[in-house]
C-alpha cells in the first residue's frame, strides 16, 4: 500500500507517509524493543539469529531451562526484561557436531536398519529403544534421562522414518530395508555443543547483528574476556557510525559490588551515550548476568518512559549502597540497582556519557537513557524514511519542503503528543545548503535537513522549599 496524502503534496511522497506510519505504530505498540545476545548452548540452530518471542519458545529451542552453558543466563534474565523480539544467536565453533545411533534390523547377520543423528549440534544424553507394536510393526522411544521426548510407530522402514523427521529432535541420515531389531536402549553419541568458541564466533554475531538492523541493544553472554569486551566497544561505534543504533550493556564482575570504585573508572572510560556499564548484581546474580536484564529494558522501555526508579522482578540487591555510593555512581555513570523494601529498583536510568568532549555535537543530557534512546530512534526512523525519500528521485525544492513537512507533522508531531520531545521540534531542508543564502553549493543528487528537537524527561528530582510562619 502507498500510503495516502493530501492535496498539494507531492504524490511521490506517498511512500514515505506510508513507512511514517509503519514506524509510528511499531514505536506505539511497543515493538521496537529488540535485544539480541550471543550465547553457547547443547542445543538449538548454530551460528544463525533466530527470532524468539516468549521465554517458553527459547527454553524448546535452546534448552535453556536445562542446558549448563551460557544460554541459561539469557533464559534466566532476558525475557524478564520484556523485549518483544530476543535476536538469539546460538555460537558454536566448527567442533559443533550432531550426535547419531545406529539400529540394526534382527536379520542373522544384522544389517542397518536407520542412521539417526540429533537435529542439532549436542551432547545431550538422548536414548532410543525399539520395541514391538500390537500391530507387528516398531516402536521407538526418545528419552533423556528417563524422561520421553518423543515416540514414533511404523510398520515399515519408511513410516519410521517420516515419523522421525517430523519430530523437534532427530532426523534419519540412513534407512535400509528392515525394521530395526527391539534394544534396552541405545545412547546417542559422537556429538559435540561447539562451545569452544573464539573471537571468529563473536565476530560473526556481531556481523549478523549489523546486517539484521533491527536491534537496539546487545549484551554479551560472559564478560571475562577482556579483549573480547573491547572489541566489541569498537565495532559499536564503527557500527553506529554506518547507521546501526545499538546500544552495548556491559556489565562486571561481581568484586564491582563491593568495589564500585573499580566500575566508575570502566563507566569513566566508556563515556559514550550508547554504553551502559552495570555494576550490582541481585540475588546472587553478578553485575553480568543482570546486564542481560537491562539491555532488554533498554531497548525496550517506550520513548516517553525512564527506566530510573522502575521496580523490576528480582527479590534482593546483593549489596546495599549508602546514598553517597549512589551519587557516585551517577556521577560517573555506572548504573546500579537499589534496594527499596521488599522491591528492587534501577536508581538512575543512566549511560557512561558524562563528560562533553564535543560541546556543538554533545550534551549533558546524553547521559540519560531515556534521551539517548529518543536520539537513536530518531536518527534510525528519519534514515528509513530518507530511503523511501531517495525513491522518488526528483530533488526539486518543492520535494524537499514537501518531505520535511511531512517529517514534522507526521511522526514529530505525535512524538510530541505523546510526550516523547517538546513542541517545536522541526525537519526541514538545510539553510545552510539549500536556499537564496545558502553556503554550500550540494551535488545535483544531495539534498540536505537539519531538525531541532528536544527530547522530553522524566521528572527525577524534585526539590523542596518550606516556608513556615507562625501566628503571633
Amino acid at each position: 500500500m502507498a500510503g495516502t496524502y493530501t492535496q498539494g503534496q507531492h504524490k511521490d511522497l506517498s511512500g514515505v507517509y506510508s513507512t511514517i506510519q509503519a514506524v509510528r505504530e511499531a514505536n506505539e505498540q511497543g515493538t521496537r524493543g529488540i535485544v539480541a545476545y550471543p550465547f553457547t548452548s547443547d542445543w538449538g540452530p548454530v551460528n544463525v539469529l533466530t527470532d524468539v518471542s516468549r521465554d517458553t519458545q527459547f527454553d524448546t529451542l535452546f534448552n535453556g531451562s536445562k542446558t549448563a552453558l551460557t544460554a541459561k543466563r539469557i533464559y534466566n534474565h532476558a525475557f524478564r526484561g520484556n523485549p518483544y523480539i530476543v535476536l538469539a544467536y546460538r555460537m558454536a565453533s566448527t567442533s559443533a557436531k550432531v550426535a547419531s545411533i545406529t539400529l540394526t534390523d534382527g536379520a542373522g547377520t544384522p544389517a542397518t536398519s536407520l542412521i539417526i543423528d540429533t537435529l542439532y549440534p549436542t551432547t545431550r544424553p538422548f536414548v532410543a529403544r525399539v520395541i514391538d507394536t500390537l500391530s507387528g510393526g516398531k516402536r521407538i522411544e526418545f528419552t533423556e534421562n528417563g524422561s520421553e521426548i518423543a515416540n514414533v510407530e511404523g510398520s515399515s522402514v519408511v513410516e519410521l522414518r517420516e515419523a522421525i523427521d517430523a519430530t523437534n529432535y532427530f532426523r534419519v541420515r540412513t534407512a535400509g530395508a528392515n525394521l530395526p531389531a527391539n534394544n534396552a536402549g541405545v545412547t546417542f553419541a559422537g556429538g559435540h555443543n561447539g562451545q569452544d568458541i573464539t573471537a571468529s564466533q563473536h565476530l560473526a554475531f556481531r556481523t549478523e547483528i549489523e546486517a539484521d538492523g533491527r536491534a537496539k541493544a546487545i549484551a554479551m553472554d560472559d564478560y571475562t574476556d577482556a579483549a573480547e569486551v573491547a572489541t566489541y566497544e569498537s565495532w559499536l561505534m564503527r557500527a553506529r557510525a554506518n547507521g546501526a543504533y545499538i546500544t552495548f550493556v556491559n556489565g562486571g564482575p561481581a568484586s564491582w559490588e563491593t568495589n564500585q570504585d573499580v566500575a566508575h573508572v570502566v563507566s569513566r572510560e566508556y563515556n559514550n551515550r550508547s554504553i551502559v556499564n552495570v555494576a550490582m548484581g541481585v540475588d546472587g546474580y553478578p553485575p553480568s548476568e543482570i546486564a542481560l536484564f537491562i539491555a532488554a529494558r533498554v531497548a525496550s522501555v517506550a520513548l516517553n518512559r525512564s527506566i530510573t526508579d522502575e521496580t523490576i522482578p528480582y527479590d534482593k540487591v546483593n549489596k546495599k549502597l549508602t546514598p553517597d555510593q549512589r551519587i557516585a555512581a551517577k556521577r560517573a555513570g555506572t548504573l546500579v540497582l537499589v534496594q527499596n523494601g521488599d522491591t528492587v529498583e534501577i536508581d538512575e536510568g543512566v549511560n557512561t556519557f558524562t563528560v562533553v568532549n564535543d560541546p556543538e555535537n554533545e550534551r549533558e543530557e546524553f547521559g540519560k537513557i531515556r534521551v539517548s534512546n529518543t536520539l537513536d530512534q530518531i536518527a534510525a526512523d528519519t534514515e528509513k524514511f530518507g530511503q523511501a525519500y531517495k525513491k522518488n528521485k526528483n530533488n526539486t525544492v518543492e520535494a524537499r519542503v514537501a518531505y520535511g513537512a511531512a517529517i514534522t507533522t507526521e511522526y514529530f508531531g505525535p512524538m510530541i503528543t505523546q510526550e516523547v520531545l517538546h513542541p517545536g521540534a522541526t525537519y526541514a531542508p538545510d539553510p545552510e545548503w539549500h536556499g537564496e543564502n545558502a553556503a554550500y553549493t550540494p551535488k545535483i543528487d544531495e539534498a540536505y535537513f537539519a531538525s531541532t528537537i528536544q527530547p522530553i524527561d522524566s521528572m527525577e528530582k524534585i526539590y523542596q522549599k518550606f516556608n513556615v510562619s507562625f501566628s503571633a
